[in-house]
């Protein structure tokens, strides 16, 4: 310290006002890259991330949304879905079938293999009607769609007849759902 005094001692006023001068300039260039440069940066980086987060946020905003619509599906399926072995696909396909009286148009009701989801089960049935009019299948196909459980026609297979246009060979799948026990 008496070195840096005797130092400044020996300088004239000139000298020592280059002095201060040069060493607040050096000061201010270290401010300026150690600290300003740096903020100015990182608020230049900050500044090109708002719209992106700002459009995250919007994509967030909308998979909510579409959350809590899927969500609300699930329950009204889930709620028409019996648990196991509550409901026979096969008498329920029959007792539509007497109902729209097309029972005896029925070649054959197969009971296809179950497959089986994480939560539930899948219960497959192959349906083939012969000779029969399309004013007569709708309704029945119409009835198995608003059935009180919850049942998907999941394959359609429609051909007309040779001998008869008007009347149709039909064979569809229809796939009924039912609770796995956990």
């Amino acid at each position: 310290m008496a070195k840096t005094g005797s130092f400044l001692a020996k300088l004239s006023q000139r000298e020592k006002r280059f002095l201060f001068v040069g060493g607040a300039l050096i000061a201010l260039i270290l401010l300026y890259l150690y600290l300003i440069d740096p903020i100015r940066q990182r608020t230049a980086q900050l500044d090109q991330l708002i719209p992106k987060q700002e459009e995250a946020i919007k994509t967030l905003s909308s998979l909510s949304e579409e959350y809590r619509f899927l969500s609300t599906q699930i329950k009204a399926i889930e709620s028409r879905m019996p648990e196991k072995n509550q409901f026979s696909p096969l008498s329920y396909l029959e007792d539509v079938a007497r109902q729209n009286d097309v029972r005896d148009k029925i070649s054959y009701i197969r009971s296809m293999v179950p497959v089986p989801q994480a939560l539930y089960q899948e219960i497959p049935m192959e349906v083939k009607m012969e000779d029969i009019s399309l004013s007569r299948i709708v309704p029945y196909l119409s009835t198995l769609e608003n059935a009180p459980y919850f049942l998907r026609v999941k394959r359609l297979n429609i051909k007309t007849r040779y001998a008869d246009p008007e009347k149709l060979d039909v064979i569809f799948v229809v796939s009924s759902y039912e609770k796995m026990n956990p």
